[in-house]
């Protein structure tokens, strides 16, 4: 599945446009990406639907798990000691959010839940498979045993494969908060991240599994490691796929390989194609929607937030 190594941001020319920028077209598929209607019905009855109204939720629907302040993610920058972007020294400077800015994804949070539903679906076959040839197993004699062992395997492979994907990108994610909390802090969320994708993909109802699956994109695809402030009219125009921060050369910051890296090495074959990837104007430069300054004056020392991790959901 993984594929270690690949292509490097640093290829590639990069810009930062405005609000008449045009771009060829933007990459868009979203949560559904890549499902078929009964897809999707298998991972409604998988996950449930949730509440009612405006409060209704789904796992087909863009779920919003990150905080709305900038000042949680301009406070998690200066910690870890990375550079800000333009709007967040605005949120910085007078404490509130800045004016004509917006929270952006550099692995789009909509790519987070296209990959969480993919891998589900796959768990779930892949278990339905283990248990299956577990029965086989109880009877089966010669070559019979053995082709049974061998499905019992490969049900096995596809649950741990499914559940490492998604951990490929978690672990990628929590990373870049090692200069911002405790590193006990940090290992609590990566346990967490693990367990609740577990929870999500094998929890005992819908409500338990439901909750697992916001509290790992909560505290991955939408945690401060893998947002920022940056430039609202680029960020309505920089859809799903990935979108690289850049330093203030306009280069990709390291932040950005890494995490470009762990889409390499995670993303599945549908999510790396030329168009899926990236948004680009119509030169063939590839859009981003934020822009860092110079480093920080000064690195404060690395302290928990306040919130602590998520807890992992609990099995009933």
């Amino acid at each position: 599945m993984a594929r270690i190594g690949g292509p490097k941001l640093g290829n590639n020319s990069f810009k930062v446009g405005d609000s008449k920028t045009k771009v060829n077209g933007q990459v868009k598929y979203g949560p559904t990406g890549g499902l078929n209607d009964k897809q999707k019905q298998h991972l409604n009855e998988h996950y449930g639907k949730h509440g009612a109204g405006v409060k209704k939720q789904n796992v087909l629907d863009r779920l919003t798990q990150y905080n709305a302040s900038h000042s949680t993610y301009t406070d998690a920058a200066q910690k870890s000691g990375r550079p800000l972007t333009p709007q967040e020294q605005a949120a910085r400077r007078t404490g509130q959010n800045a004016p004509d800015s917006s929270i952006n994804h550099v692995i789009a949070s909509a790519t987070g839940q296209n990959v969480f539903n993919h891998e589900t679906l796959r768990f779930k076959q892949g278990a339905k498979d283990t248990q299956a040839s577990a029965g086989e197993l109880k009877t089966a004699t010669g070559a019979a045993q053995t082709e049974a062992q061998k499905k019992v395997r490969k049900g096995l492979a596809e649950q741990a494969a499914s559940v490492g994907r998604v951990q490929g990108y978690s672990r990628a994610t929590l990373a870049e908060r090692k200069g911002e909390l405790k590193a006990d802090v940090v290992q609590q969320k990566q346990d967490a991240a693990l367990k609740n994708t577990l929870t999500a993909m094998q929890g005992p109802d819908q409500a338990t599994r439901f909750q697992a699956y916001k509290d790992v994109l909560k505290d991955t695809f939408d945690a401060p490691g893998n947002l920022r402030v940056g430039d609202i009219t680029q960020n309505k125009k920089i859809s799903t796929g990935f979108d690289a921060p850049l330093d203030k050369n306009g280069k990709p910051t390291e932040r950005a390989e890494r995490l470009y890296q762990a889409h390499q090495n995670y993303g599945p074959e549908r999510l790396l194609k030329d168009d899926s990837v990236f948004t680009k104007n119509s030169k063939g430069e590839i859009m981003s929607s934020s822009h860092h300054t110079d480093v920080p004056d000064k690195k404060r020392k690395a302290e928990d937030d306040g919130g602590g991790p998520s807890k992992p959901t609990k099995r009933r």
